[in-house]
């Protein structure tokens, strides 16, 4: 009964918001759109205005600034690449037979990016990952239709628009690493059919996928989930410029704006998992100004076995930061992880993340240096947060555990 009340709440969101964010933005000025909230320029306009073409060269102004494209402009490639380079020390009471000090080098993700226009009508995007051990992955590929300069429809495999932290890249996030919010509740990448909608102060994705993290599930081994229903409203409290919400950071010279997410997600299981359905509820609310940034995000997300009680865990995530220079940033963050009333012997994961970054340019965040310090107070093997060197909270039965960590972030 509790299911079909947040699958009925999900689908009465959906229903509210489109009609509304049409009529309202029904007199929007037109723009164009390459991405699901993220402008880039006309690449037609350079062409018209010039007597020799651009076909090849780098814009400062686009996430993967490398091009090729034809005289016309209607056929367009880019590429990108970047790497984090870490070195971490973790302080813990280590599980018998480990050390209570870890330390080393790693490089926890290279990305290579390809995307691009296929005429005006279709933009497409592939994304490869390769982690630390050498492993690499189709993180994302997904074909876009451009109906118009409001609505696009993707297919293929991409991230689900539920929780504002998750749809970034991870050279676009405040700290050097996604949360442990994230890396516990996010839907991560799936194999799904996302439409959305843009106007002024306004944009919604609704998308079916094969659920949470269906990107890493295959045919006919795709058991765990069999459909989701998910979809994401946000609102330009204040301000109009959406292009200051396409990272976490926010530099200096950016106007003044004030976000409002909304988010839930529906999924059903397949026969052999032990969870017959979960949903998830996400909200968030983001400032941003001249030089910082800050968001306050909450979640809960429910899970029905199929046998025993139903029971719902918590997610609070508080992060900012500030440019105290053009090129100098201080952060900080606090993350909450509750097991709610879920069944067993659980406690709530409490941590504190500080740093400082230095950006070297101006005008990408794909070049960062950075510091910082984490504390978590608790035991976490008692949480519902993973151990991750990525995340750099490791294995432990003791209350206590503390991260150093520097990166370097590189790539063109």
């Amino acid at each position: 009964m509790m299911n079909r009340v947040w699958i009925a709440g999900i689908i009465m969101l959906t229903l509210v918001c489109i009609p509304y964010a049409v009529a309202v933005e029904s007199k929007e000025a037109t723009e164009s759109h390459t991405g699901i909230g993220k402008s880039t320029p006309d690449s037609h306009t350079s062409d018209r205005d010039s007597e020799t073409p651009i076909t090849a060269g780098y814009e400062k102004n686009t996430a993967n600034g490398f091009f090729i494209r034809s005289k016309d402009g209607k056929f367009r490639l880019n590429i990108g690449a970047y790497t984090q380079a870490r070195y971490d020390i973790n302080w813990r009471e280590a599980p018998a037979g480990e050390d209570d000090v870890e330390k080393g080098f790693s490089l926890n993700r290279t990305r290579f990016f390809f995307e691009g226009q296929f005429t005006p009508m279709f933009d497409y995007h592939f994304r490869i990952n390769i982690d630390d051990e050498g492993n690499s992955d189709l993180q994302v590929a997904y074909l876009q239709y451009n109906i118009d300069t409001k609505w696009a429809v993707r297919a293929g495999r991409q991230f689900l628009a539920m929780s504002r932290e998750d749809w970034m890249l991870a050279q676009d996030v405040l700290t050097t690493e996604f949360s442990a919010n994230d890396f516990t509740f996010a839907y991560g990448a799936s194999n799904a059919v996302q439409a959305h909608y843009q106007g002024d102060r306004q944009r919604f994705w609704v998308a079916l996928s094969d659920g949470a993290n269906g990107a890493k599930k295959s045919f006919p081994n795709n058991n765990s989930t069999e459909l989701a229903l998910t979809g994401r409203w946000a609102y330009q409290v204040a301000g109009r410029d959406w292009s200051v919400w396409d990272d976490l950071v926010s530099r200096r010279g950016r106007p003044r704006g004030v976000l409002l997410g909304l988010a839930g997600g529906s999924q059903i299981e397949e026969d052999a998992s032990a969870v017959d359905t979960s949903a998830q509820l996400n909200a968030d609310i983001s400032f941003n100004g001249n030089g910082y940034q800050a968001m306050l995000a909450a979640s809960v997300t429910r899970h029905e076995p199929k046998s025993g009680p139903s029971f719902n865990n918590y997610g609070l995530l508080v992060q900012g930061g500030y440019f105290f220079t053009t090129h100098l940033q201080t952060y900080a963050q606090y993350n909450l992880v509750s097991p709610g009333d879920q069944p067993g012997d659980l406690e709530t994961f409490h941590s504190i993340t500080a740093g400082v970054s230095y950006f070297p340019f101006t005008w990408t965040n794909r070049w960062k240096f950075s510091a910082e310090i984490a504390h978590l107070f608790d035991a976490l093997n008692k949480t519902l947060v993973t151990a991750s060197g990525s995340l750099g909270w490791l294995p432990s039965d003791e209350d206590g555990q503390t991260y150093l960590r520097l990166q370097a972030q590189f790539g063109f």
